[in-house]
């Protein structure tokens, strides 16, 4: 008689082990999503905080800067004396009393490459300067770095922007805003909206910051004019006396609006 031979029986414990090539490539595929996942997070974390840190540093050491290096202003009589800028530094300081949480005493620096934007808001070297006839046109952030425009498009007409200088105080007054795309630069002419060879006859303000928020398709843009100047010797704007260099005063006994000053 012939027997055959059969292979040993798997024991208990190799006929309850599961497969696990298939689930074991899901697993580190699932491992490796979740912590591309946590990477991202902490990304927009670090975008989105640490860079205001960042930033609120550099504006207190610009303010800091201009402070020593303006000292007292001694100009006689009204009219400031022409503004000088020299590029990459800061020349002014920007104070919009209806966006003071955040757009107040912020550096205006002369350039607007991006690592000049991490320390205030860029003046656009081609434009005028504060107080010139022309267009003062000023690029900041909306998201990150302290975010100075970061409400631009809550800004309504007759809003003001305040610029500060070593001499002179200058106030602006909004016109009128626009969404555009952002390749339009008509924006940065002498008289937006005007042939690029149109002569001012204008102090003008443009202010703009990429729209929408975390996008830099299109651009967000605020249009007004020159509405006073005069020097520092010659006294302080209404807005700054009311909230004071640092934004946070408040009149006793007047109830003030939380956008837009007094009620």
């Amino acid at each position: 008689m012939t027997t055959t031979e059969h292979p040993p029986a798997p024991s208990p414990a190799q006929r309850g082990r599961p497969r696990r090539s298939g689930l074991s490539v899901l697993g580190v595929l699932g491992e490796i999503l979740i912590t591309v996942g946590v990477l991202i997070l902490l990304f927009v974390g670090w975008q989105l905080w640490w860079t205001d840190v960042l930033a609120n540093r550099a504006y207190d050491e610009g303010r800091a800067q201009l402070a020593q290096e303006w000292g007292i202003d001694d100009t006689v009589g009204r009219e400031p004396p022409p503004v000088r800028a020299q590029y990459g530094k800061a020349f002014g300081l920007m104070y919009i009393p209806a966006m003071r949480d955040r757009a107040w005493g912020v550096p205006i620096i002369q350039g607007t490459d991006v690592s000049l934007l991490q320390n205030g808001v860029g003046h656009h070297e081609s434009s005028a300067l504060p107080g010139e006839l022309g267009n003062f046109v000023v690029a900041g952030h909306r998201t990150t770095y302290a975010a100075p425009f970061s409400d631009i498009e809550n800004l309504q007409k007759g809003d003001q922007v305040i610029v500060e200088t070593k001499h002179g105080w200058y106030i602006y007054e909004l016109d009128r805003s626009e969404v555009i795309d952002a390749w339009e630069g008509w924006v940065l002419d002498p008289v937006p909206g005007q042939p690029r060879t149109t002569k001012p006859t204008q102090e003008l303000i443009t202010i703009y910051a990429c729209h929408p928020k975390f996008s830099a398709a299109q651009r967000y843009v605020w249009f007004g004019h020159l509405i006073d100047k005069f020097s520092k010797s010659s006294g302080t704007p209404p807005a700054i006396e009311r909230y004071g260099k640092d934004g946070k005063r408040e009149a006793s006994g007047t109830m003030l609006s939380p956008d837009r000053g007094w009620a």
